[in-house]
């Protein structure tokens, strides 16, 4: 059997260009989605939970609007190189997804941020070492990744992170509001957590953290800041193991503005990145408690 002609540079560019125009398409396609389907908004929400990790970075933002609009039952990406390092590999005939990947190079090749820096991959781009030698990012393309349901191999269990009971969550939750805010959310709304079922209790003091996190001045329109507060605190309780409150999806449908990314993009950039961290900040204090009790 032949083997397949070697790509030429030519071949190579023209091949990335082609990969990078379905990946926009695949974007704008996603962004009329989010502000039509409800359903589609909280499918984003949930891809961006799924692939919220203990062990390594978290797919930005961006590229989670990416993989819900390909696959949205995605729980853990990887390409195939990282799969097979963990004994697994693309099952036959599975299509890869695509997702805004980092092009690195060495500082003194000197070439400037191409436009495609804007797509927001950033959240995936961390300067690395080639040789002693530090790489930086010129621009982001289009590169491909798979779910681990379109992969076959060895036997593999994602890392987790440890699960904590909501009466734990709660109680983080009520110490970070007393410290953070200055405010006991007990006696503002009248309301003695402890005597709610503590999942009820967590959903009420995630919104109420989402409330504070998420600026006014950054949602204009009415109810706006509502529905992102509902979906920032959506994410944080599927990361933390709790049956979430509804995802809100926010008002924008037919807001133009003259930016390359429409309104929607930066909802959702807002959103995820703030579920995610009001739940890694409870994770990390009941880290700290725990550690501080052994010791």
């Amino acid at each position: 059997m032949s083997r397949k002609p070697k790509m030429t540079d030519e071949d190579r560019r023209a091949y990335s260009a082609k990969m990078r125009g379905e990946l926009e398409a695949v974007m704008d396609r996603a962004y009329g989605a989010m502000v039509a389907s409800e359903d589609f908004w909280a499918a984003v929400m949930r891809t961006a939970a799924n692939l919220t990790h203990p062990d390594r970075d978290d797919r930005s933002p961006a590229n989670c609007i990416a993989i819900a609009a390909q696959y949205p039952n995605a729980t853990h990406v990887l390409s195939s190189g990282d799969w097979r390092k963990v004994g697994r590999f693309p099952a036959k005939g599975s299509t890869s997804l695509r997702i805004w990947t980092p092009i690195k190079q060495r500082p003194e090749e000197g070439q400037e941020v191409t436009a495609a820096a804007v797509d927001g991959g950033r959240c995936e781009v961390a300067d690395e070492t080639a040789g002693g030698e530090a790489r930086k990012v010129s621009g982001f393309k289009a590169g491909p990744v798979f779910d681990i349901s379109q992969t076959d191999g060895d036997a593999y269990e994602p890392p987790a992170a440890t699960s904590l009971a909501a009466e734990v969550i709660r109680d983080v939750l009520l110490r970070q509001y007393r410290d953070q805010y200055h405010e006991d959310p007990e006696q503002v709304g009248g309301l003695n957590f402890t005597q709610v079922a503590p999942d009820n209790a967590v959903r009420i003091l995630l919104y109420g953290h989402a409330w504070r996190r998420i600026a006014d001045a950054n949602t204009p329109l009415s109810g706006q800041h509502a529905a992102e507060v509902a979906s920032a605190a959506h994410v944080a309780a599927l990361i933390l193991g709790i049956t979430p409150g509804p995802a809100v999806m926010p008002p924008l449908a037919g807001i133009i503005t003259q930016d390359k990314k429409p309104p929607i993009h930066e909802s959702a950039v807002r959103v995820i990145e703030t579920g995610r961290a009001i739940a890694r900040d409870v994770r990390a204090a009941e880290q700290r408690r725990e550690l501080a009790v052994i010791g």
